[in-house]
């Protein structure tokens, strides 16, 4: 049974990790505010330019770039994953990191060669403990981070395409919907599919006037500068959805901390007061039966 000193240690401990908790919490909450906000921005951006390449890719055809152009075959696939460097942020890693793998076991029966990717150290931990060595590994990501990487990412990505280094490639990733809520998905986003008809342009039989731009040098050639952007945008959003999302997660396990600590404090402090009077009701128990027998 414990006794009184142990339990006050414990309660002088559980005090002390409050605070940390605390602290993460509110440290979380700013960082999470600023992603937000660079997250809120870039998803208009995202959408607009989605709209345009498919605008363009409706006029132009499928067959006007290869990174459009599926295989008959698909022999190689390739996924990028993107993770946490750190921990403390509830399931936000784990739930991913579960749905990948089933996902991959899924696909192995049908792809017969498979390569992974890993963005962040939880992952890179996670495939490394089942003797999955990762294609690569990127730590270190930045909270705002630059659209420049997604840019060169983008373009290693065309040119592996073009040179059947795969046949398919998919991003995982957590999408942020609330501070309390991540979904994660697993997108293909080679070969480029375009947006459907009804999401990127109006048709005719809606009644509505569906304009012809006029494209300079060509709509070929704006094709080539403007896909590398567009796929690099996509890229560039997961990132930014995993960034935030990975900050909302934790402060809601820092905040859930917390509590938990409020409570094992309050029924390690209902257990020491037990004890005290225990210890109290022994002594006067002690007096009474000295006294009795001194009347004696």
């Amino acid at each position: 049974m414990a006794t009184l000193k142990t339990i006050r240690k414990r309660i002088i401990s559980v005090k002390n990790t409050q605070k940390i908790t605390k602290a993460m919490k509110m440290v979380s909450a700013a960082k999470l505010r600023r992603a937000q906000t660079r997250l809120i921005n870039a998803r208009p951006y995202s959408a607009k330019m989605n709209e345009l390449w498919g605008h363009l890719m409706q006029l132009v055809g499928e067959k006007a770039h290869p990174i459009f152009q599926r295989r008959e075959e698909v022999k190689k696939a390739e996924f990028l994953i993107i993770t946490s460097d750190r921990g403390l942020c509830g399931g936000f890693n784990g739930n991913l990191l579960r749905k990948v793998e089933l996902f991959l076991r899924e696909q192995a029966a049908s792809i017969p060669e498979i390569r992974i990717h890993v963005v962040g150290k939880k992952g890179r931990d996670f495939f490394k403990s089942r003797k999955r060595e990762p294609e690569s590994v990127i730590t270190g990501i930045k909270d705002n981070y630059p659209f420049e990487e997604a840019l060169k990412i983008a373009d290693d990505l065309i040119a592996g395409y073009r040179d059947a280094r795969f046949d398919e490639f998919y991003l995982v990733y957590n999408f942020f919907k609330s501070a309390i809520t991540q979904e994660v998905r697993i997108e293909k986003i080679l070969p480029f599919a375009a947006p459907s008809k009804q999401a990127s342009t109006p048709s005719p039989s809606d009644g509505k006037y569906v304009p012809e731009y006029i494209y300079e040098p060509s709509r070929e050639g704006i094709m080539e500068k403007l896909i590398p952007r567009a796929l690099a945008t996509v890229i560039h959003r997961a990132f930014l959805e995993s960034i935030t999302g990975e900050y909302g997660a934790r402060m809601v396990a820092m905040d859930n901390a917390t509590n938990n600590g409020s409570d094992m404090i309050s029924s390690l402090t209902l257990q020491m007061n037990r004890l005290r009077q225990a210890a109290i009701t022994k002594e006067l128990m002690d007096i009474v039966n000295g006294s009795e027998s001194l009347k004696k």
